[in-house]
Parts: structure tokens; sequence; C-alpha cells
């Protein structure tokens, strides 16, 4: 009977060992579950590194770049403002432009040279050349200055001054040209010759911010029109927008020097082009008498 007994304790003993040994598993086992396993509200999986080079589509994000899609706006952006074409006719015939193929043709004895010429005193208006052409020491810097232009750069003879400079002014006047078209403005034949020929005294003063186109534009825009907008276009463009301050000490850097030599030098111009329009008149006179002549009667 104690054996029974006896044998019955083991086997109680063991089993409960058994169930305690099952729960020390379960209470084992559970503090060490994945985090990936426990049943929360679900997150996005990372990928390790191997896992994007066996992705093909991963591959592909990674070798090139993303591909932005732009934000449509709410509304369509506006366009930006275009320069306000402004009209600069008027009936003086001296304002019809001139291709500059015409303005430059003939070389020295291209209309350029000889308006510009006109107001450097080393042509008359009609053309012919002063003793002034052939050399002459410049009254504002000393230095030594031959042909049309009173060029001082280092010419052989009168002739060579011309061509260098006439190949300058050419590259000149397309940057004076292009800035009136960005600026809406169209040149005429006056604009065209005084922007050149304030090219050719002080380049800055016609090719830099501020410059001739500039303000030849401010000067329609205030209600100039013809020779005084010309006039005031060349004044103004040797006062420096930055300093506020004139940049002309060879006409005393005063507005009543400037604009005297301007003047001045505009009026020389107008005489040029008055004669080159009248040679142009005779010329084409002597044409017609020449091809009426011809006809047989």
């Amino acid at each position: 009977m104690k054996k029974i007994v006896s044998l019955m304790i083991s086997v109680i003993v063991l089993t409960l060992s058994g169930v305690r040994s099952t729960q020390a598993q379960v209470l084992e086992f559970t503090p060490n579950l994945p985090k990936s396993e426990v049943k929360k509200s679900p997150k996005i999986q990372e990928s390790t590194p191997s896992e994007i080079q066996e992705s093909p589509s991963s591959k592909t994000q990674a070798s090139s770049p993303a591909i932005l899609t732009p934000l449509k706006p709410s509304s369509p952006p506006k366009p930006q403002p275009k320069p306000q074409n402004i009209d600069t006719s008027t009936d003086d015939t001296r304002l019809v432009a001139v291709a500059p193929d015409e303005l430059f043709a003939g070389g020295s004895d291209s209309l350029v040279a000889r308006a510009v010429g006109s107001a450097e005193g080393t042509r008359t208006p009609e053309g012919g050349k002063t003793w002034a052409y052939y050399g002459h020491v410049d009254p504002g810097n000393g230095a030594w200055n031959m042909g049309s232009f009173s060029y001082q750069h280092g010419a052989s003879s009168p002739d060579d001054a011309d061509r260098r400079q006439l190949d300058r002014l050419w590259r000149q006047y397309q940057v004076i040209q292009e800035s009136a078209i960005a600026a809406g403005l169209r040149l005429g034949l006056e604009e065209q010759l005084n922007g050149i020929d304030l090219a050719n005294q002080a380049p800055l003063a016609a090719l830099d911010e501020g410059g001739y186109v500039d303000r030849l534009r401010q000067a329609y825009e205030r209600g100039f029109r013809g020779s005084e907008a010309v006039l005031q276009a060349r004044t103004y463009s040797y006062l420096n927008p930055r300093t506020n301050r004139w940049e002309a000490p060879g006409l005393g850097n005063t507005l009543e020097g400037i604009s005297r030599d301007q003047a001045r030098r505009q009026g020389a111009i107008a005489e040029a082009v008055s004669y080159h329009q009248q040679s142009q008149v005779a010329r084409s006179r002597t044409s017609d008498d020449e091809r009426v002549s011809a006809v047989p009667k």
C-alpha cells in the first residue's frame, strides 16, 4: 500500500513539474518575440541593403534620379510685362531708319563717316576732309588723332584709322540696336547716327547701363520727341546712374557744358544728313535723266 501511495505521489510531482516547465517556457519565450510579430498597429518595414539590390524596382529607383512632378498652381501665372513699344515717328524725314549696311556702306565715304566726321570736325557736312582728318592732337588727352573718327589707337594712316573705327562702330551699333529692340524702341535715322556718334565720343555713355538707349526711352516717356528727345538722351547719358554724378571731365562735368557740346554735335550730324539726302536726290534725278535719254525715240 505504501508503495502504491508513493508511486502516486511521484506521478503527481512529475506532472506538476512538467506544467511549471511549460509555463516557464511560455514566460521565457514571450519577451523575446520580434517586434514585427507583435500584433500592434501596422508599420512600414525597412528594407535591408541586400533586399534593395535584389529588387528590380529598387534598382531602378537607386540608379536613376527621381522625377519631380511640378506643382500645379491654383491660378494661372501672370505673364511678365513686356516693354511697351513707343511710337517715335514724326513728320521729320531725318527719322526714317536706314539699314545698317547702308549706314556703313562706302567706308570713309559712308554716311556714318561723314556724319560722325562732321561732329568731330574732321569732315565738312558735304563730306570733304578738313586738315584735322590728316592728324591732330586730341584736346582732351593729348593723343594723336587721325581719320574721320579722330582715331587714336595707333593707325598707320587716316584711311587705316577709318577702317579700324568703322569695324568697331559696327559692332557697337549692333549692341545699341539690340538694346533698343529690348526696350521697345524703333530707332530712326537721327537716333541711329547720334547713338553711333556718342559711341565714338564716349563708348560707356552709349553702351553702359543708364546710357543712350535707356535715356532715350526715358525722354520719350516724359513727352520729348524728335531732336529734343535725342539731345536729352545724349546729355543724360553722361550722368552715372549709380552715383548720380556727371562723368564728362573734358566737358566741365556740368549740365550746361555737356548739353552745349551734345547739341553742337547733333547739329553737325543733322547738316551732314541734309547734304546726304540732297546728294541722293540729285543722283536719283541724274539716273532718271540718263534712263530717259537712253530710251530710243
